[in-house]
């Protein structure tokens, strides 16, 4: 018979090979007061975050460049963040930032200055929740802790011992002020033992995701053909 060790050696490559997606959407997203007015949030369609708006009638393809304001922190009541360390919170802004830096410059140029051309970004950080790395390792490759995590998934929308993360963000025209997209969203890791050893792994992840999407949205808007979507 295959020893124990054996044949979780076998799960964990099938995992690797096979494994769910690295993070997904969340069933649901609190708020906090970052938007201002969220009255025009609607659910999302396909590509979209969770709530979401996008002014009609904008003629995007004027746009050729982007202000890409600083990442804020604006904590949720009883959110991780308010448990980390200054530093901690800081490098995920940085991690953010560097996100969205990486895939806005793919089809815009940034800017520090305004102009008839120039849309102005602006996200925060709401939420975080790192994973339990030896928890989130153990239930992605013993089968019985692995179909109590299904199970969860079902339940509650997230896996066991994941990480989590929720982030807000608008877009304006840099010189008329107008706001032109609008959204709220959040995601959960799969269950994959890619990137598991890493308590934040999840949650960098839902950033290289998000930065994409807003790249991919705001690329198909354009019209333009070389649009990539979020893996």
């Amino acid at each position: 018979m295959m020893s124990v060790s054996k044949y979780l050696a076998v799960v964990a490559i099938f995992l690797v090979v096979t494994g769910c997606a690295r993070t997904y959407q969340a069933r649901n997203v609190e708020t906090t007061d970052f938007l201002g007015d969220y009255s025009m949030l609607k659910e999302g369609n396909e590509d979209e975050a969770l709530l979401s708006y996008w002014k009609k009638g904008v003629n995007w393809a004027r746009y050729k460049k982007i202000i890409l304001e600083p990442v804020v922190i604006k904590k949720i009541p009883d959110s991780e963040l308010n448990e980390m360390t200054h530093a901690d919170n800081y490098r995920l802004k940085e991690l953010l930032d560097y996100r969205m830096q990486e895939a806005l410059k793919q089809g815009f140029r940034l800017v520090n200055k305004p102009g008839a051309d120039t849309l102005l970004v602006q996200f925060a950080i709401t939420d975080v929740e790192t994973s339990t790395v030896l928890l989130d390792m153990f239930s992605s490759v013993y089968p019985s802790a692995r179909t109590l995590s299904a199970l969860k998934h079902l339940v509650t929308g997230t896996e066991s011992f994941v990480g989590k993360a929720s982030i807000e963000g608008k877009i304006i025209d840099s010189t008329t002020g107008d706001l032109l997209m609008a959204s709220a969203d959040a995601r959960a890791g799969g269950k994959t033992l890619i990137g598991s050893t890493n308590e934040l792994d999840d949650i960098e992840e839902s950033y290289k995701y998000w930065a994409i999407q807003l790249s991919y949205q705001l690329c198909f808007r354009q019209g333009r053909l070389d649009c990539k979507k979020p893996e």
